[in-house]
Order: structure tokens, then sequence, then C-alpha cells
């Protein structure tokens, strides 16, 4: 009885050390899907993406135009993107191209409330992060 558990148990446990976790098997759900956070002076955009083409835009409401930036793009493989902040009459604020690698950091002040954050992408595959925040030293 007790060699035919430990053979049973052996076979489990090779049956088990044998499985591997395929990259391929991941949710396809990760991929693609944008997470967005807002709120009132701050916007979060993260993204991994995989051959991904979309345009979206979404509402802001920032209280200042003293701005906090950053921009992350990592695993950059193909496509291109664009973002785009615009001030509350419509007018672009700040616009980046997005392709190839790159990080970002910066402050500004000065040319407009934000109004609208627009993202377009065309085949992109890569991870982007930004960032959006009334500035420490805003008014």
């Amino acid at each position: 009885m007790k060699k035919g558990l430990l053979i049973f148990l052996l076979a489990f446990a090779i049956y088990f050390t044998g499985c591997t976790d395929d990259d391929d098997s991941v949710n396809s759900s990760y991929y693609n899907t944008p997470v967005i956070s807002k709120t009132t002076d701050a916007l979060a955009y993260s993204l991994v993406a995989e051959s991904y083409t979309q345009t979206a835009g979404y509402s802001l409401t920032f209280t200042s135009d003293s701005l906090a930036y950053s921009l992350i793009i990592t695993n950059y493989f193909s496509g291109i993107g664009s973002m785009r902040i615009k001030d509350t009459s419509g007018t672009v604020i700040y616009e980046e191209t997005l392709q190839g690698n790159k990080i970002l950091s910066f402050t500004q002040t000065d040319i407009g409330i934000p109004g609208k954050f627009e993202i377009d992408f065309d085949r992109f595959t890569g991870t982007v992060n930004f960032a959006l925040a009334k500035s420490s030293s805003g008014k």
C-alpha cells in the first residue's frame, strides 16, 4: 500500500513539475486593454499593446495650468501612436509621437488648463505609461 501511494505521489509530483507557464497562454484581455484613472487634477493611462489600433478621447477636470508630465514607452516593437492634451477651448497644449522606447518627464506652466486627452494607435506593439498631474508648484 505504501509503495502504491509513493508511486502515485511521485507520478503526481512529476506531472506538476512538468507544467510550465507559457507566455502565449497569458489571458489576452491583459493586452490591448487601456487602464485609465482620472480624478480632478490628475490622469494616468497605461497600456500593454500588441498590434493595437484605436482612437480614443477622455475629458479631463483640471483646475490649474501648472502641470507635471511623465511618459514612458518600453518594449516598443512596431507601429505608431500619438497623444494630445487639449485645453478647455480645444487648443493643443501638448503633443507627442508614440514610437520607439522613450522616457520623458517635465513640468509646464501658463499654456492652458487641460480639458481633453486624446490618444491614437495604429498597429502599435509596446507598453505605454502616461501620467499628467497638477504640479505641486501650481497656482
